[in-house]
């Protein structure tokens, strides 16, 4: 599997991690347990955190994926080798 996959799937996870969370803060809500949906709202946040940078990380390899299949990083990594 490689690193777009893993990506990916990580991506799933979160964003059904965040559909979960905001369907139980709603029900808090609705509840009156609103301290418990305050609580939810923090590991909601982070989630989203997380899956921002899951984005940005699917986003570079997307990048170097298309670069290497152009055969750009091997010309880049030829040419620091004859410098150095």
């Amino acid at each position: 599997m490689d690193a777009l996959e893993k990506l990916n799937q990580q991506i799933k996870r979160e964003v059904a991690c965040i559909d979960d969370l905001t369907d139980v803060i709603k029900l808090h809500v609705k509840a009156g347990r609103i301290n418990i949906a305050k609580q939810l709202e923090r590991d909601l946040h982070n989630s989203l955190i997380q899956l921002e940078i899951l984005h940005r990380q699917k986003w570079l390899w997307s990048a170097v994926e298309t670069l290497n299949s152009q055969g750009t990083l091997q010309k880049a990594v030829d040419e620091y080798a004859h410098q150095a």
